[in-house]
């Protein structure tokens, strides 16, 4: 055995997963800067590839940024975080979490009000992508910073 907790490998696993979502946003980056699928010298098959360069960049710097963190956490939880029930607790708000934003990033990218709520806003109107994006977000959002203060807590006072 690794020697790693459940809750270790449990983040592990879900970051590298994460990491690997932000990795193929970025062939989805790629598709929408060209115009399409090339394959030089192969002939090109050239499309308008949906969402935009700014909403795929989102999802692929968001989620490598999400899974780093969870790998993170992963790497020190149980050296940092004495209680059994506070990794579990931090374990699973993160694994919600990662992949909360990650849908956030996947859905605002086709959204025309950026998933920042799931009615009309500043940025446009709502739709079903934004409710999509915006609601476990919001949710993730909140815990991830409860959960880091759990965690500092913890962390600090060796409990």
């Amino acid at each position: 055995m690794n020697g790693l907790s459940p809750e270790a490998r449990r983040l592990a696993g879900n970051g590298a997963l994460v990491i690997a979502a932000g990795l193929i946003a970025g062939f989805c980056l790629g598709f929408v800067a060209i115009g399409g699928f090339i394959l030089d010298p192969l002939p090109s098959a050239r499309f308008d590839f949906p969402g935009s360069e700014k909403g795929w960049r989102a999802m692929h710097v968001g989620s490598l940024l999400n899974g780093v963190m969870a790998l993170a956490v992963a790497g020190i939880i149980d050296r940092a975080i004495a209680s059994a029930k506070a990794r579990a607790w931090i374990a699973n708000g993160l694994v919600f979490a990662v992949w909360a934003n990650t849908v956030f990033y996947l859905f605002a990218n086709f959204a025309a009000n950026r998933g920042l709520s799931p009615w009309d806003n500043a940025a446009g109107p709502g739709n079903l992508a934004g409710l999509i994006a915006f609601t476990p977000a919001a949710l993730g959002a909140f815990l991830t910073l409860i959960l880091m203060l759990m965690f500092a807590k913890n962390a600090f006072s060796g409990r």
